[in-house]
């Protein structure tokens, strides 16, 4: 088989090349995002609003989601449990606090935490309810 001389070929045209060049860059930032972003599972969507979602609800739309109980922890004012859920990066773990009303349990907050497991030192978190202030959530400095 003979190769063509590269003086042969035809010129590829500055357009063109931003195109490609682009199309690479798109895919580029997908993989990165897909990697290191993965979004919660949108049935969980229904877990940010703590307020009107009692225990049982938040039960059975995790459970619903593939999600498995890891540990419940009985407390007089309040009842936490541990839920978590494989995904193709790592494991989500959802930590439900609820406390007793007249009308049963009621979620008070809800924490997700995604653990990515091929790179074990990155780990996103989200917090449900938002904390109030931010300077609540800074460690304060040691004297």
């Amino acid at each position: 088989m003979k190769l063509a001389a590269p003086d042969s070929l035809p010129p590829t045209s500055p357009r063109t090349m931003a195109v490609l060049i682009l199309i690479l860059l798109s895919l580029m930032v997908a993989t990165v995002k897909t990697a290191l972003y993965p979004s919660p599972p949108a049935a969980w969507d229904r877990l940010h609003e703590t307020s009107t979602l009692s225990q049982a609800e938040a039960n059975t739309l995790l459970s619903s989601s593939g999600a498995h109980i890891e540990s419940i922890k009985a407390g007089d004012p309040v009842t936490t449990e541990t839920w978590y859920k494989n995904h193709r990066t790592g494991t989500w773990t959802i930590l439900i606090r609820s406390t007793k009303t007249p009308k049963g349990l009621a979620v008070q907050s809800v924490h997700i935490r995604s653990d990515i497991t091929h790179l074990p030192y990155f780990t996103r978190t989200w917090d449900y309810p938002a904390t109030s202030t931010p300077a609540a959530a800074q460690p304060t400095p040691v004297k």
